[in-house]
C-alpha cells in the first residue's frame, strides 16, 4: 500500500509540472508529452521524487526547462 500512495505522489506531481509547462511554453498538450518522453522528464521526476518534493513545483519546472535546454529541446 504504500508504495502505491508513493507513485501516487509521483504522478500527482508529474501532472502538476506537466500542467506549469504548458502554462509557462504555450504548448500544445502532445507536442509537450513528446518532448518530456524524449528527454526522459518522466524519468528524471520519478527518480528524483524524494529531493524534489521537498523543492516545489516552481524548482522542479525550472529544472525540466534546463534539462530540455541543456539537450537542445528548449531555446
Amino acid at each position: 500500500k504504500g508504495g502505491n500512495m508513493l507513485l501516487d505522489e509521483v504522478i500527482y506531481m508529474e501532472v502538476r509540472v506537466f500542467r506549469e509547462f504548458l502554462n509557462r511554453y504555450k504548448m500544445r498538450a502532445s507536442d509537450a508529452y513528446h518532448l518530456f518522453e524524449e528527454n526522459d522528464i518522466w524519468g528524471y521526476i520519478e527518480s528524483c521524487y524524494e529531493l524534489l518534493h521537498m523543492n516545489g513545483d516552481e524548482a522542479v519546472l525550472n529544472d525540466v526547462q534546463r534539462i530540455l535546454q541543456r539537450n537542445g529541446a528548449l531555446p
